[in-house]
């Protein structure tokens, strides 16, 4: 039987130059001959691999890097810009080289559009040249022959304009060329896309935007019907924002994500779902299920309210870790939290599937509510994180719901729940988070512990790691008041550690 290593060697290199870049370090090593034909691809192979597999903006450096040679501008760039000789700063910039050549997009395994944090784009000469260069017939021509935009009958001068200007077209354009992503992190433009904004700030409405993210998702979840689609690997959504009280996002921009069967990871920052009538930010859950890999759902620094929250959870069916940290937003969004409503939302919906659950603070101010102290339905959880703080309420009663009290309104008598009563049977690790050293928050404490140590092997027999983690200033010390309860705690079995660390403080 004729053999492909029989082939005259300009034909195999031939056959090797058209598995870069997906297949080309596995066609390269699988014998000698092949190895010897991939020769002339080797060093453009490396040096693309190093720029675009794991791909973020050229950032400017302060100092000259080591081994950098000297700079004419007196510019330097991060290490793998100097490294490979290829700059690029905008979204714009990285489809152009994607247009000279095809292939670039498919060497992206990962994707940060975050840009630089530092730099202030509308005040950066280099990011402002770029943007007012015409765009070149290449990029032109890549927009035109998009079977996306021709599929949506898509307005191309329309696309080509967002394009040059890197904005959310851009980066709406960009996606529609990674076949081969499997981590994406957005510019923070994104809350652009917010449906519930009918128009975009220069060009209408979001409609060709929604459509061309409805199709790649669509194309997506059928890789035997589109091979090589669009998104079809992605596996994580990472933050976009930062956290802060002014930052904030809407989620539903990021649907069309949390639908894409491949992703089993979604990490968001400053997301607000919750319709407040005056800073909050509707959430709009578009579709009926999501994806059905989607395991993990961090939300850091977020506000959200109890029927969003629901909207959100119920179609995420096999959900087992979700984390959840509360950060007031600007005017007050969220300063009055009903923390009780909020962890039975997760418990109704996510009873049978969740394994570890994570709901923490990040502001001490602001009114949490009522507290849950029933938490037995849990099926499966495996690991729980609160702080202190959200378990100084009165009890929660689904009446409560809906209520929110004002910032000096009585809540009620504190519940002042027992770990014994309102941990499920399931747990095998729990972390507390105390912050201050408040009267309530120890009193807290004394309670949670009452009679842990003699019913813990028949109420929790799963349980073999407590944790409090203690917020400590630097130089400070354990208040003569707080020993009291720190040691009780310590007694009844937990670890007093310091609060972002494995360090033992009792």
């Amino acid at each position: 039987m004729p053999s492909l290593l029989g082939l005259p060697l300009e034909l195999l290199v031939q056959i090797v130059q058209e598995t870069i870049p997906v297949d080309f370090e596995a066609t390269a090593l699988s014998c000698k001959t092949l190895f010897a034909a991939s020769t002339p691809f080797r060093t453009q192979y490396a040096t693309r691999r190093k720029r675009f597999r794991n791909f973020t903006f050229s950032r400017k450096s302060e100092e000259k890097p080591e081994g950098a040679e000297e700079s004419d501008s007196g510019e330097y760039w991060d290490q793998i810009t100097q490294e490979t000789g290829i700059r690029i700063i905008t979204t714009r910039e990285l489809l152009e080289h994607i247009a000279l050549d095809h292939s670039v997009a498919q060497y992206i395994q990962s994707i940060d559009l975050r840009g630089s944090v530092d730099a202030d784009e509308d005040e950066d000469e280099n990011v402002i040249n770029s943007l007012e260069a015409e765009v070149p017939e290449t990029l032109r021509n890549l927009v035109l022959t998009s079977p996306f935009i021709e599929a949506m009958s898509g307005d191309v001068d329309g696309w080509v304009e967002g394009i040059r200007w890197s904005m959310i077209y851009a980066d709406v354009f960009l996606l529609t060329l990674l076949s081969q992503v499997r981590k994406v992190a957005l510019h923070p433009r994104w809350d652009e896309l917010d449906p519930l904004r009918t128009r975009h700030m220069w060009q209408g409405t979001n409609e060709p935007l929604w459509h061309v993210l409805k199709l790649i998702t669509h194309q997506a979840n059928r890789p035997e019907e589109f091979s090589d689609a669009p998104l079809s690997l992605l596996s994580a959504v990472q933050p976009s924002r930062d956290i802060g009280y002014e930052e904030k996002s809407p989620l539903t921009p990021f649907v069309p994500f949390l639908a894409i069967n491949s992703v089993s990871e979604v990490s968001l920052r400053s997301c607000v779902l919750k319709d407040d009538g005056y800073t909050g930010i509707a959430f709009d859950p578009m579709i009926g299920c999501y994806s059905t890999n989607l395991r993990k759902l961090t939300l850091e620094s977020s506000v959200a309210g109890p029927e969003e929250l629901s909207q959100l959870l119920k179609r995420i069916p096999n959900l087992e870790i979700f984390e959840f940290s509360h950060e007031t937003k600007w005017h007050g969004c969220g300063y009055n939290w009903n923390i009780g409503a909020f962890l039975d939302t997760v418990q109704i919906v996510c009873a049978k599937t969740l394994r570890e659950l994570s709901v923490t603070l990040l502001n001490d101010w602001g009114n949490k509510g009522a507290t849950l102290v029933d938490m037995t339905r849990f099926q499966k959880l495996v690991v729980l994180e609160l702080d202190v703080d959200m378990l100084c309420g009165p009890a929660y009663d689904p009446s409560m719901r809906d209520l929110e009290w004002d910032e000096f309104e009585s809540v009620g008598s504190p519940a002042w729940p027992r770990l014994n009563d309102m941990l499920p049977a399931s747990l095998e690790r729990f972390n507390l988070y105390l912050n201050t050293f408040g009267d309530d928050h120890l009193r807290c404490i004394s309670h949670l512990i009452e009679g842990c140590s003699d019913a813990r092997a028949t109420r929790l027999p799963n349980l073999n790691r407590l944790c409090l983690f203690v917020r400590m200033d630097s130089g400070s010390t354990i208040p003569d008041v707080a020993l009291k309860e720190l040691n009780a705690a310590k007694s009844s079995g937990f670890s007093i550690l310091k609060l972002g660390t494995s360090t033992s403080i009792l």
